[in-house]
């Protein structure tokens, strides 16, 4: 059966990708699903991080289902982009084979972490289709840029070796134990002020636009408004009462 699974567990949202028998590839339905669920995952506020992973040590995703392949994309956002768009952070716990929109997907997460059987892959050009959510644009950005042109002209498979080398991946771990060390990741940022990890996000996304002025007024107004909220508040408070924070 093919569905999307999610778990709160503490303040991390751990989303699964299931359809083992393709390879955790993403069907019309389970696209749906998955969009509803980040978009929840917004607006929910005991949450304050998502881990994204595919089920069991295969696959993370190796693209959308090829038996759907001729039906149009839904309108609206490409779910498989939408974590580049989300206000909180996300981390991609990359076990097994990423390929096409699962690439995609990992690209969009804040974060990498995978296991050494991962393999990372973008077939367009063998498939005579372009690499599309602004691929073409972000992946030279997350990893080497020669390299990541040489990846997707030539649509040969990226071990997560190589992907590490090239600065792609925070964290490589032993085949199954990618989930829980992106868990782990996700905990320690959750334990923040949830204000600031979000702040810090829409920075990053402001400052790829390249619009230095731009950048400037969100980090004098955020950095003026977040000082005098209750995270700030709390979090200074912690410090000279030498204890952890509880944002």
């Amino acid at each position: 059966m093919s569905e999307i699974l999610s778990e709160l567990i503490g303040h991390v949202m751990l989303v699964t990708i299931s359809n083992e028998r393709k390879r955790n590839a993403v069907d019309r339905a389970m696209e749906h699903t998955l969009l509803q669920v980040l978009k929840d995952c917004d607006e929910r506020s005991e949450v304050r991080a998502v881990v994204v992973t595919g089920a069991g040590d295969v696959a993370f995703c190796s693209g959308h289902d090829l038996a759907e392949i001729d039906t149009p994309a839904p309108e609206g956002p490409d779910p498989c982009a939408y974590p580049a768009q989300m206000k909180k952070p996300v981390i991609a716990a990359v076990n097994g084979h990423c390929h096409a929109a699962g690439l995609l997907l990992a690209l969009s997460c804040d974060l990498r972490v995978a296991s050494e059987n991962a393999v990372f892959g973008q077939p367009g050009a063998k498939l005579g289709m372009l690499p599309v959510g602004r691929q073409i644009m972000n992946l030279p950005r997350a990893m080497s840029s020669v390299h990541a042109v040489e990846m997707m002209m030539t649509s040969e498979p990226m071990t997560a070796t190589r992907a590490q080398s090239l600065g792609f991946l925070n964290r490589l771990t032993p085949t199954g134990e990618a989930r829980d060390e992106a868990l782990k990741l996700a905990s320690a940022i959750a334990a923040n002020s949830p204000a600031t990890v979000q702040a810090i996000k829409q920075g990053l996304r402001i400052s790829k636009t390249g619009e230095l002025s731009a950048f400037d007024a969100f980090e004098k107004n955020t950095s003026d408004l977040l000082a005098h909220g209750p995270d700030a508040i709390e979090g200074t408070r912690a410090f000279r009462e030498k204890r952890s924070a509880k944002f």
